[in-house]
C-alpha cells in the first residue's frame, strides 16, 4: 500500500519516522516499549508494528497512546496538550542536537560539524598544491573553477587570502545558487559540500584581512544554507544542523539580513515537514531581525514565508495580513540595492505562495487562478524551474479536485516535462501523488499520464 502523504509529498507522520530513525528504533521496538509502558500505568494497550506503520502515514493514535509516545520519548505532556498529532512530535529532545555557544569557536565548531556530516570524500585533482589545501576534497567541477582564475589560484595557495580568492568564491556560491533554479538540489549536495570544506581551511588556517574573513563567513553560511536547503529538495529532511550552521555563520559575518534568509529557508523545511509553529517561530524571528533594516523585496520574501507558515497552521486572518503586507513591500522593491541572494523573490513567486495558500486551505478555484497567473510569469521571466514545476503540479492538482480532469492531465504533463530536466524530491513527490489520484478515471488523458509519471518518476 502507498503511504497517504502531505500535499509536499511528506508522509504526514515524518517526525515519528524520524523519532525512530534517530534512536534506531524499528516501529516494533516502539510498540513493545508502548505495550510495556502501559502495563506498568496499568491500562495495557497492545499496539503492533502495523500500528505504529500507520501512525507514521496517515492515521492518529488516542490521546492516552500519545501519552505513552510522549514519555518513552522524553517529550513534556504539555506539548500533547498544546499541539495536535503530530506536530507536537516536534520536541523530540533527540531531534534537537546540542547547541555551541555563540562565539566564533562555536561557528568554527558547528562548520566541522557540518564537514564532518557531509563527509569528505576524495576527487581527481589536477592542480596538486589546491587540492592539498582542501584535503582532497575539491569537486572536478570546483577545482576548474578556481585554476581557471590563476590569481585567484595562486592566493589560495599562499599563506594570506585577498581579494581575487575571496571574489572568486564568492562567484562560486552565486553560480550554484542559479545551479540549483536549474537544475534542482541534486548536484549542490557534493558541489556545496566541497566548496564549504575549502571555505572552513582558508577561514581556518589562513590569514586575510577582517573583511575578507568576514566574507568568507558570509559565503560559507551561504553554502551552508543551500546545502540544507538542497536536503529538504532531494531527500525530504529538514537539516537543522546546516540550517543552524548557516544562522551562526552570518552572525559571525555580522550580516542579520543573511541570517534572516537562513531562517526563511528553514522554516519551509519546518512547515513541510510537520513543525507549524516552529516555522512561525522561525519566519517571526528572521523578521524581527532585519524590519525596517533591509530591502522592501527581503522583507516581503520573510513575509510571505511567514504566510506560507501561518496558512500551514491554519492562521487565516494572519495568513491574507502577511501575503498583502509582501504585495506592499514588493510593490516598493525596484530601486534598492537587494542583497545578490534575493534575486528570485518577486511576483511570480509571491503569487505562487498565496496559491498554494488557497489550496491549503482547500479553495481550488482561487489556488488554480492563481497558480495559472504564477505560471505566465514563470514561464516568460523567471529562473526557477523547480519551483515553477512545483507550482504547476499543485496547480493540477487543484484543477483535478474541481473534478476538470483533461485540463489537470495537460497541466501536469507540462510540469512532468520540466521535472524530467531536475533532480527534486519537491516536484516528483506530488507528481506521482497526482498520477495515483487520477487511478480512479478512466479517461484516456489520465491513463496516458499516470503511465508516463510512473515511467519516468518511479525509478
Amino acid at each position: 500500500m502507498t503511504p497517504r502523504t502531505t500535499r509536499t509529498g511528506t508522509p504526514r507522520g515524518y517526525l515519528l519516522t524520524q523519532a525512530l530513525k534517530v534512536r534506531g528504533w524499528t516501529p516494533a521496538e516502539l510498540a513493545r516499549r508502548l505495550r510495556d509502558l502501559s502495563q506498568e500505568r496499568g491500562w495495557p494497550i497492545r499496539p503492533g508494528r502495523d500500528g505504529v506503520w500507520y501512525w507514521e502515514r496517515w492515521r492518529t493514535p488516542d490521546l492516552p497512546t500519545q501519552c505513552l509516545i510522549a514519555v518513552i520519548l522524553g517529550i513534556p505532556l504539555t506539548a500533547v496538550d498544546e499541539r495536535p498529532w503530530p506536530e507536537w512530535l516536534a520536541e523530540d529532545p533527540a531531534q534537537r542536537p546540542t547547541l555551541p555557544p555563540w562565539t566564533l569557536l562555536g561557528a568554527t565548531q558547528a562548520l566541522q560539524a557540518l564537514t564532518d556530516l557531509a563527509g569528505e570524500g576524495a576527487v581527481e585533482a589536477t592542480r596538486r598544491d589546491i587540492a592539498l589545501i582542501a584535503g582532497s576534497t575539491l569537486t572536478t567541477t570546483l577545482l576548474s573553477w578556481l585554476t581557471a582564475d590563476p590569481v585567484a589560484a595562486g592566493q589560495i595557495t599562499s599563506q594570506r587570502i585577498g581579494e581575487a580568492a575571496v571574489a572568486r568564491i564568492e562567484e562560486r556560491a552565486r553560480i550554484l545558487r542559479h545551479t540549483d533554479d536549474e537544475d534542482g538540489g541534486g548536484s549542490l549536495l557534493t558541489e556545496t559540500t566541497s566548496a564549504l570544506i575549502l571555505v572552513k581551511r582558508l577561514i581556518l588556517h589562513h590569514s586575510h584581512s577582517t573583511a575578507h574573513r568576514s566574507r568568507l563567513y558570509a559565503t560559507a553560511s551561504d553554502l551552508a544554507r543551500q546545502r540544507a536547503a538542497a536536503l529538504f529538495d532531494v531527500k525530504g529532511q529538514c537539516a537543522d544542523k546546516a540550517f543552524e550552521t548557516a544562522l551562526r555563520l552570518a552572525k559571525i559575518a555580522e550580516d542579520d539580513a543573511l541570517g534572516a534568509n537562513a531562517l526563511a529557508f528553514w522554516a519551509v523545511s519546518a512547515y513541510n515537514t510537520g513543525r507549524l509553529r516552529d516555522a512561525v517561530a522561525m519566519a517571526d524571528t528572521g523578521l524581527a531581525a532585519v524590519r525596517g533594516r533591509t530591502t522592501p523585496r527581503v522583507e516581503a520574501m520573510l513575509t510571505s514565508r511567514r504566510g506560507r507558515a501561518r496558512a500551514h497552521l491554519g492562521d487565516d486572518r494572519g495568513c491574507w495580513a502577511d501575503f498583502d503586507r509582501a504585495e506592499e513591500l514588493l510593490a516598493r522593491a525596484p530601486g534598492h540595492d537587494d542583497p545578490d541572494w534575493a534575486y528570485w523573490f518577486d511576483k511570480a513567486e509571491l503569487l505562487g505562495a498565496r496559491a498554494s495558500s488557497y489550496r491549503d486551505q482547500n479553495q481550488p478555484g482561487p489556488a488554480a487562478a492563481a497558480f495559472a497567473q504564477a505560471h505566465t510569469l514563470y514561464a516568460t521571466s523567471h529562473p526557477c524551474v523547480r519551483t515553477h514545476a512545483l507550482y504547476l503540479s499543485r496547480q493540477a492538482d487543484a484543477q483535478l479536485t474541481q473534478q476538470q480532469v483533461e485540463q489537470a492531465c495537460a497541466t501536469a504533463n507540462q510540469a512532468l516535462d520540466l521535472t524530467e530536466t531536475i533532480s527534486s524530491h519537491r516536484t516528483t513527490g506530488p507528481l506521482l501523488d497526482l498520477a495515483e489520484r487520477l487511478s480512479a478515471f478512466t479517461v484516456p488523458a489520465a491513463r496516458e499520464f499516470r503511465d508516463r509519471a510512473q515511467t519516468v518518476l518511479a525509478a
